[in-house]
């Protein structure tokens, strides 16, 4: 191991052991080195964390000094690894106690949203007496019960659409997760990716059951795609391994995919795929990024814009930023106060999202 980057040569796996390595080219799941899969070096194919490895990060000069041919070669390797992973992942479903432990982290969070969005729902509907033979026994028929009528009973039901009256239409939410590559990178000192896993499990385990009443889809954008789908509109998964096989692919788009920001198209993209989702009573999209707008250009000007309303096609969108760097999160915060959320903590992240979508599901539901 050395103290400066190796050059670049031929990116790989790297060989594994169980020790902690800073620069290099030789060992897999090291810090700042070259060639291999680590997290912090230049010219590796994708990251890979050891328990216990202290991060030493390559400047970006350094990064910039690998060749295209080597950068080609391990995009190329990183996507052969993820398609492995995904296949791994479409076989196995993953691995079940990770699923158990995000689901524990968050059952309070999932209780209490289940709680308001059930609510919500009710109050969609007008809901009418309707008299038999089960229920609770109707006060005004007291009489006709002593007299040994049977039909002295009345529950609430909801009521039979009208003649001619359109259905009820659904509230319709996308869930867009930043799955780019320093979301795996710095998962290690905060737990972002981990928090956003856990918002991911609690968004779907409190919707159970109620996607008549609220459609969503979940997806997630990278370095490589602007908008990957891990959950359609109207397919949301049926049990917990369907479930924890979103997650998995969350994590495994982090790990395995290039450096990059793709924050404003897949916002863009997603606003468009819920009207495309078809009629509903209101629309949303909850989008997360890590900040890292500087280093790829992206503006507040952009951000705002593809935030907006498109045309009269109107899709209420707001953005948590999970991360700061340099204070740029800080400052598009405070630049787009209506559109953008801080969640600087990430320990915070289910419930700042399960208050913000709460609110927003309330408030409309009450008009």
């Amino acid at each position: 191991d050395g103290k400066s980057p190796k050059e670049v040569s031929s990116p790989k796996h790297g060989d594994e052991d169980d020790k902690e390595h800073i620069g290099g080219n030789r060992w897999a799941a090291g810090t700042g080195g070259a060639d291999t899969a680590g997290l912090g070096g230049r010219g590796g194919p994708y990251r890979l964390e050891k328990p216990g490895q202290r991060v030493r990060q390559v400047s970006d000069e350094a990064k910039k000094q690998v060749d295209a041919e080597a950068q080609a070669a391990a995009r190329q390797l990183g996507q052969e690894a993820l398609r492995r992973r995904l296949e791994e992942i479409h076989l196995s479903g993953g691995d079940y106690n990770f699923y158990s432990n995000l689901l524990s982290s968050v059952q309070g969070e999932i209780e209490r949203l289940r709680a308001v969005l059930s609510g919500a729902a009710a109050r969609q509907l007008e809901r009418h007496w309707r008299r038999g033979q089960e229920g609770e026994l109707d006060e005004t028929r007291l009489v006709d019960a002593l007299a040994g009528e049977a039909n002295v009973f009345r529950r609430r039901k909801e009521r039979e659409p009208r003649p001619g009256e359109p259905p009820m239409r659904p509230k319709r939410a996308l869930f867009l997760f930043d799955a780019s590559a320093s979301m795996y990178r710095f998962n290690g000192s905060d737990g972002r990716l981990r928090r956003t896993c856990e918002t991911a499990v609690m968004i779907m385990e409190a919707l159970q059951g109620l996607e008549t009443r609220f459609d969503y889809a979940v997806y997630c954008h990278d370095g490589d795609t602007p908008l990957q789908e891990l959950v359609p509109f109207g397919q949301p998964p049926m049990d917990e391994r369907g479930r924890l096989t979103v997650v998995s692919k969350l994590v495994a788009s982090a790990q395995y995919c290039s450096s990059g920001d793709n924050t404003v198209e897949a916002i863009e993209q997603a606003r468009q795929k819920v009207i495309e989702a078809g009629p509903a009573d209101d629309r949303f999209v909850f989008a997360f990024s890590d900040a890292n707008f500087e280093r790829y250009g992206i503006t507040g000007q952009a951000l705002s814009k593809a935030l907006s309303d498109p045309g009269r096609d109107e899709v209420r969108s707001i953005l948590f930023l999970l991360a700061t760097f340099e204070d740029e999160a800080l400052l598009m915060a405070k630049s787009l106060p209506d559109q953008v959320r801080l969640c600087l903590d990430p320990r915070t992240l289910p419930s700042e999202l399960r208050q913000e979508f709460s609110s927003r599901v309330s408030r409309r539901s009450a008009l």
